[in-house]
This record gives structure tokens, C-alpha cells and sequence, in this order.
């Protein structure tokens, strides 16, 4: 795998600049295929020498990049690094899925994933970046755990666990139910899987939804007959989780979480349930992210 020049850290001027809007950071060269990375500098009134680890949003299902934004410049002026990954198939990505363009969980991690920590560290050379998981992005923050991916300092999840049905309330259920239907008659028919027409996950790829949808059924998170999520060494299991479960999210109920992290071999100790000011739904916390950002950056403070 080639290896990236590292970068020199943006300048304090390009700093304050960039203060109300986003740089674009180039994927590696073996990660190409990946979206440039969306990146908030830490303000220049933060000292870069204690800084914690940088800190890589990774979005839910079908949610773009952009959606992202207010919490990226909250963790920003709270003095962390915040980079956002795009998905491949929405916002800024110049792909979408179709019967010619299908990709998995496998795909998402080798390339957005490890792109995106490839891309902060060569940026921000020295430092090791935390997962930000939301929703689907915790599944691909606990598969880089799994895998001891190098430099990574933690995974916090936020709003995430499994979307296996036994978890959710009869009406969410009968929901998903009907996505899944949905999918096992689109997935052949039209190659890919029409969320952006019935309102659900946006348009998205065969595999990864076939993959979804085994989580969904029986609560596997399995690619190959092996379990992603299971740490596959000493080290993978010394990487440290912290899961936020928000009280008003029915998409993930703290059982969904637990379940999610039980797959991840880490005890449901480590959630919590958070209690602070502002919206507090699976997607609705976005709207006004500033409570969690402040818990994100206390979490991530603590693994320097």
C-alpha cells in the first residue's frame, strides 16, 4: 500500500479561516475511490502539544457529510481536529450505486474509514485519531477496533446499535419489516436499493444492504461466515469504547446498543445514557449537536 507524504499542520491564518467553513483533505493514493475528507481545524487558541486525538465523524445511512457541519465546528472550537467522512453513493461523492456500482461494509471500511484516519494523520502528523460513530458509522468504527487499525486512540458511538428487529416498538418494527421487503424485491430487480423513493436510507448499494439486512434479521454482523466486530488480537481489545445512548432515540434503544457492543465483546458498561439539554432523537440531536459535542470532546480528552 502506497504511502502519503505527510502534510504541514494548516497554518494559524488558514486556521481562523477556515473557523466558518471546512478544507478538503485528500484521500491517500490507495484510498482514491473515498470522497476528499471534510475537515475543521482545531481554533488557534488551542495548544496543539496537548491536543487529544483527532477526531473522525463517521455519518449514519444515507446521511451526508454536510449533515454534520454544526457538530464539526462545535468540536472545532472545543480544540479538536474534526474531520467528516462522505459515504460513497451520497452528498459530495461522485458515485452512486447501481447494478454496475455495488460495495459492502468491507468496502466502506478499507477505504472511507481507513482513508480518512490515513488522511488526519498524514495532515496532522504525530496524532492518533477517535471514531465518532453515528448510527451505521459505529458499525465501521468497531470493525477498525476489531482490526487494531493503526493510530486509531478509541471509539465513541453516538445514536448507534443494531437494526435487529427484536429491539425496536411494533410500529418501527412493521417499518423495517417493509424495508427489507422492499429491498429483497429491488436489491435483483433494479441492482440497488431505492431509499431516496420510500424514504429510508437513501439510495444505497445491493451488498450493503443484504449486509444490513442480516443484522436486521437475525442480529449477525457476519461477512464471510466471520463476525467484523469481534477483535481479532490483544491490542484490538485494549482499544477503548464509549457509547452515548440517547433517551428519545427509537432507532437505537439502549438494548440495540448493548447488542451491538455485546458483537464488539465489550460490556455494556461502558454506555451511557446521556442526559443533556437539547434534542435528543436518532437523527434530531444534529440539529443542535452542542451538549454532545461537549461530552464527545470530555470522552476524547481522556484517551490523549
Amino acid at each position: 500500500m502506497g504511502r502519503a507524504e505527510p502534510a504541514a499542520r494548516t497554518p494559524p491564518a488558514a486556521q481562523a479561516a477556515a473557523a466558518a467553513g471546512v478544507v478538503h483533505l485528500p484521500m491517500p493514493a490507495a484510498h482514491r475511490e473515498a470522497a476528499p475528507l471534510a475537515f475543521w481545524p482545531a481554533g488557534p487558541q488551542h495548544d496543539a502539544a496537548a491536543a487529544p486525538p483527532a477526531a473522525l465523524v463517521l455519518p449514519a445511512l444515507g446521511v451526508p457529510a454536510g449533515a454534520y457541519r454544526r457538530l464539526a465546528e462545535a468540536l472545532s472550537r472545543l480544540g479538536l481536529d474534526t474531520g467528516v467522512a462522505e459515504w460513497r453513493g451520497g452528498g459530495a461523492s461522485p458515485v452512486r450505486a447501481s447494478r454496475r456500482s455495488d460495495w459492502g461494509y468491507l468496502d466502506l471500511f478499507q477505504h472511507e474509514v481507513q482513508g480518512g484516519i490515513a488522511a488526519l494523520r498524514a495532515h496532522l502528523p504525530g496524532r492518533r485519531v477517535a471514531i465518532v460513530g453515528h448510527s451505521l458509522g459505529g458499525h465501521l468504527g468497531l470493525m477498525a477496533r476489531a482490526e487494531a487499525t493503526a493510530g486509531l486512540a478509541g471509539v465513541l458511538t453516538v445514536a448507534s446499535g443494531t437494526p435487529t428487529l427484536r429491539f425496536f416498538a411494533p410500529a418501527l418494527r412493521l417499518q423495517i419489516r417493509m424495508v427489507l421487503a422492499t429491498h429483497g424485491v429491488t436489491g435483483p430487480l433494479l441492482g440497488y436499493f431505492p431509499g431516496h423513493r420510500i424514504g429510508f436510507g437513501g439510495r444505497q448499494p445491493r451488498r450493503l444492504m443484504d449486509e444490513w439486512a442480516l443484522l436486521a434479521r437475525l442480529g449477525r454482523f457476519e461477512i464471510g461466515g466471520r463476525n467484523l466486530l469481534e477483535p481479532r488480537s490483544e491490542a484490538a481489545r485494549r482499544i477503548p469504547v464509549h457509547a452515548l445512548s440517547l433517551p428519545r432515540d427509537t432507532y437505537a434503544p439502549r438494548a440495540a446498543t448493548a447488542h451491538l457492543l455485546q458483537l464488539a465483546g465489550v460490556d455494556e458498561a461502558h454506555i451511557e445514557r446521556f442526559q443533556g439539554p437539547g434534542p435528543l432523537g436518532h437523527f434530531d440531536w444534529l440539529k443542535d449537536p452542542h451538549a454532545v459535542a461537549a461530552r464527545v470532546h470530555a470522552v476524547l480528552a481522556g484517551w490523549r
